[in-house]
């Protein structure tokens, strides 16, 4: 997985910047995964994953995070409540043609590349 974490002027913060298969798990780290206590558990539910074969599943925000042995998976839910109307409208006025869907966006990845982030991360915010 390639990332890059680099220094966002406009909100003072480093933040994690991926391609867009990934994008679920840069922003997962760089809004949800910033203190010690919070990178610790993320790691701990890796290395549980990988050598015990433990499923762990955290909620941070509009962020569900499910680590198992094959890797994690994040999905970003989304709210298009507000929008709806809107983009119905787009379509003429054809109600049943566009339905807003909460799915969100989600990416995976391995356990090993997932760790190497963390720990990239955990050195750069220190």
């Amino acid at each position: 997985m390639d990332y890059e974490i680099a220094f966002d002027q406009d909100e003072n913060v480093y933040r994690i910047h991926t391609g867009y298969e990934f994008a679920a798990i840069g922003e997962w780290v760089s809004e949800y995964v910033r203190d010690k206590e919070s990178i610790q558990r993320v790691l701990v539910a890796a290395r549980l994953a990988e050598t015990e074969k433990e499923t762990t599943e955290f909620k941070h925000g509009p962020f569900n995070v499910i680590f198992s042995e094959e890797g994690v998976s994040v999905s970003r839910q989304i709210d298009l409540a507000s929008a709806e109307e809107e983009i119905k409208a787009m379509f003429d006025t054809q109600d049943s043609f566009y339905q807003t869907s909460t799915d969100g966006i989600q990416a995976e990845c391995g356990l090993d590349d997932l760790i190497n982030m963390i720990e990239n991360w955990h050195d750069v915010l220190q």
